[in-house]
């Protein structure tokens, strides 16, 4: 299965620390994959915002046994290439994108109007990895605070500004 990846800089994966070898070769775990637990773990393009990192990658994953709020687990899996149209300059797009999709909250809540305004505070210096991140989330934020179910619609908004701008297609992708 194709999924995606995104690491810290020089493939390192941001929960576990681990190197990912090279592209092309195989990074196996001995025991059966768990969720958020153990085995290789990618995502589909609909949950890109929640796991921002430094590097994006398109992996192929081998022996997937669970599929679960956008993420796949799998025994093996393998980077396949380095997405290159994730880097600082379309992190600070990302970021924002996303303040400026919530600005209008700041007028019309002071708890929405707080998180909106810090999303526009800290869009324009975001980089790839967390702080474009944060952005992402205090505008899930802003959306959430302005009416319930906000931030899972924001979030969805991001997953396809980020598909969109990143040329990935979540049926190709994860073919």
């Amino acid at each position: 299965m194709k999924a995606l990846k995104f690491t810290r800089s020089d493939r390192v994966a941001p929960f576990t620390a681990i190197t990912w070898p090279s592209p092309g070769e195989w990074l196996t775990v001995d025991e059966a994959p768990a969720l958020c637990r153990r085995g290789v773990h990618g995502i589909r393009a609909t949950v890109l915002p929640t796991w921002i990192a430094e590097e994006l990658w398109r992996i192929e994953l081998d022996g997937v046994e669970e599929i679960a709020h956008g993420i796949v687990v799998g025994s093996r899996g393998r980077l396949l290439s380095l997405v290159e149209e994730w880097n600082d300059e379309t992190a600070r797009e990302f970021s924002l994108a996303c303040a400026h999709h919530v600005r209008h909250l700041e007028a019309e809540s002071a708890r929405a109007g707080d998180y909106a305004a810090d999303a526009a505070r800290s869009a324009p210096s975001a980089t790839a990895g967390a702080s474009a991140a944060l952005v992402g989330y205090m505008a899930a934020h802003a959306a959430e605070a302005d009416s319930p179910g906000g931030f899972a619609r924001e979030r969805e908004w991001q997953a396809a500004w980020l598909t969109d701008r990143l040329g990935l297609t979540a049926g190709a992708e994860l073919a």
